[in-house]
């Protein structure tokens, strides 16, 4: 009897609790030269390091401007990361100074001419959401 209480009160609070929903982000990238290489995009929680963009697709021939679709991702708080691997050795290469060598870009328009961050990055992504990435050489590079 113990057992079938147990058993129906975890039910009762899963019901309540309910999966974690689902959502979809629509990525629609600007800027990208189709000649140059591909295109690697993240989706990033909590942080812009490399660790925690844990959702990432490849676009090995980008036309110049194209949308990447992330779907079932789970609510929440992300930032997009992209830039263009002209090089093809798979990092965002960087000079000296640690600007950015390649195209890059990420959402809400962040990091033009000061490094970016997470709180600038970030998009609630609810339902269907579609953010905006404009690639771009830095500025301060020469």
């Amino acid at each position: 009897m113990f057992i079938l209480r147990l058993f129906a009160g975890m039910l009762a609070a899963t019901a309540v609790a309910g999966p974690a929903a689902a959502a979809q982000l629509t990525v629609q990238v600007e800027g990208a030269d189709p000649r140059q290489g591909p295109v690697l995009i993240g989706i990033c929680t909590g942080s812009l390091d490399l660790d925690s963009c844990g959702y990432n697709q490849t676009i090995q021939q980008p036309p110049g401007n194209f949308s990447v679709v992330f779907p079932e991702l789970p609510e929440g708080s992300y930032a997009v990361a992209a830039f263009q691997d002209t090089n093809g050795n798979n990092n965002l290469d960087r000079d000296p100074n640690g600007l950015p060598r390649e195209p890059y870009g990420f959402s809400n328009g962040t990091g033009r001419t000061a490094p970016p961050s997470f709180k600038a990055a970030r998009i609630t992504v609810r339902g269907n959401v579609v953010a905006r990435v404009r690639l771009a050489r830095s500025p301060l590079t020469r």
